[in-house]
């Protein structure tokens, strides 16, 4: 017997010991349209039906609002006929399931606020918001606060504490309620900003057991409120010697998914749009150089560029033709990688500075984040790929498995902190404002023809987290069996 027990302490020992390796459970799309209309000839087909439904397991429809009465509305008449398109698209996939989000940049937050405060007003938004979503097709809800207490966002101090309850009545009316033919229940889910300096506005290990995923908008952590030139999404702090330290992908997950919550509860947000600056001189082009403002509009309005826009110019300069896009642009730096964010930027037209993630960067982003164990992705917005979704495309692969690099994931910012005046929308689905000193950078690198390669170091809370896998749950069995076989 002590030779098994010996056998079977050894396999545990050397099974916990392996590194969890996950697969993620969730891609969620968030459809809604943030590129297009009529000046932009180039904006890819939008309609449900053109989705890639394959490489998606949830589809959140952006946006529906609390209106002055504290009640789910539609935020235009002329979207409720895409309910049922974006419905549809089970038929195609039934096991893709759907989900309304509520709020956005552009609400008068104050609403939730409102909302939130008592039990009355809680009661009566539940119920609207639950037969609403039976009424039009959808299987859940999503909630964008943007933000809890933030007082420039009609909060109050309250906020926080009163959306715990919100969810918590919320999931319970969830629970009691009596479901129809195939009905399930429904899915409930929170957004969550990406920048540090919100993380107090929400009780995230409160939150938790009344809600079935978070979504970490890890983009917009740097924009046109700065006064220096930084991809909005980078992997590690590139601002960590200026005012605008401590936004970075690293930072808005060590904010945002506390280590006391399952990893399994989290999906890490990624933007298939990027950041736009006006280079202040055009002479100074590297990350931190001086910028007066957003870039010039495109498809996207001041200081954004879609990837299909990004990705179209980006052709054009391969094929070295000389040709311009449909807004007569051209760059005029080639692409060149910043190593530290993990993200491409490039020069257009001399004094328009992009940052954009490619599939390469967003391969090395997705493979930190299953590092972490993370339960899936979140994807603002579909309209922005390519008309044959080539960014999705490698998001999917990533995630599945193939490609990507684990990247330096140690980080000199001020976690959790910033010295700076933060910008109300950092890490968020909108844009806004704010100004800041210059800074000088350097450009790092050129743009390799290749996927970046692999590192061999592995990201920070991961190293430190163990959660039981297949794998775990398998060894201790086959322990066990050994065990009983030599009993």
């Amino acid at each position: 017997m002590k030779i098994t027990n010996l056998i079977a302490s050894i396999a545990l020992a050397l099974t916990l010991s392996l590194p969890a390796i996950t697969r993620a459970e969730r891609v969620v799309g968030y459809y809604g349209k943030t590129a297009g209309g009529d000046g932009c000839p180039d904006y890819p087909p939008f309609e449900p039906s053109d989705l890639p439904v394959e490489l998606y397991t949830h589809i959140n429809f952006a946006f529906a609002l609390i209106d002055n009465s504290g009640l789910i509305a539609s935020q235009e008449a002329k979207e409720i006929p895409k309910y049922q398109l974006v419905n549809d698209l089970k038929k195609k996939k039934p096991s893709l399931r759907t989900a309304v989000t509520v709020g956005g940049w552009d609400m008068n937050m104050a609403h939730y606020s409102t909302m939130a405060s008592t039990r009355e007003n809680r009661q009566k938004f539940i119920r609207s918001a639950m037969a609403f979503v039976r009424k039009y097709g959808f299987d859940g809800l999503d909630f964008d606060w943007e933000y809890p207490a933030d007082p420039k966002r009609g909060g109050n101090p309250q906020d926080p504490e009163n959306f715990v309850q919100f969810l918590k009545e919320m999931r319970e009316a969830a629970e009691a309620e009596v479901l129809e033919n195939d009905q399930e229940r429904l899915i409930l889910s929170i957004a969550l900003p990406g920048g540090p300096f919100h993380g107090d506005y929400f009780l995230i290990p409160k939150l938790a057991p009344h809600v079935d995923w978070f979504n970490i908008m890890a983009y917009n952590l740097h924009g046109e409120w700065e006064s220096q030139v930084f991809c909005a999404a980078p992997l590690n702090d590139p601002a960590s010697d200026t005012e605008y330290n401590g936004y970075s992908l690293i930072h808005a997950v060590q904010s945002m998914a506390p280590s006391t919550v399952n990893p399994q509860k989290f999906n890490l947000g990624l933007s298939l749009s990027g950041v736009t600056f006006t280079l202040k001189n055009p002479s100074l082009t590297g990350p931190g150089a001086p910028a007066h403002g957003p870039g010039k509009m495109g498809c996207q309005e001041k200081g954004a560029m879609s990837y299909f826009e990004a990705s179209n110019l980006m052709d054009i300069f391969g094929a070295k033709s000389g040709a311009v896009d449909s807004f007569q642009r051209k760059i005029t730096q080639a692409p060149m990688l910043d190593e530290k964010s993990q993200c491409v930027h490039m020069v257009v037209d001399h004094d328009q500075w992009v940052g954009i993630d490619t599939p390469e960067t967003f391969a090395y982003k997705v493979n930190y984040f299953r590092n972490f164990g993370f339960g899936g992705v979140s994807i603002w917005s579909m309209d922005s790929d390519t008309a044959d979704h080539r960014l999705t495309k490698s998001i999917s692969k990533a995630i599945n498995g193939g490609g990507g690099g684990g990247g330096d994931q140690t980080n000199s910012g001020n976690h959790g902190n910033s010295t700076s005046s933060v910008p109300n929308n950092v890490g968020n689905h909108g844009n806004g404002t704010s100004s800041a000193p210059n800074n000088v950078g350097k450009v790092v690198g050129a743009l390799p023809d290749h996927p970046i390669p692999k590192s061999t170091s592995t990201a920070g809370r991961g190293q430190g987290v163990k959660h039981l896998t297949i794998t775990t749950v398998a060894a201790i069995v086959i322990a066990s069996v050994v065990g009983a076989l030599l009993a």
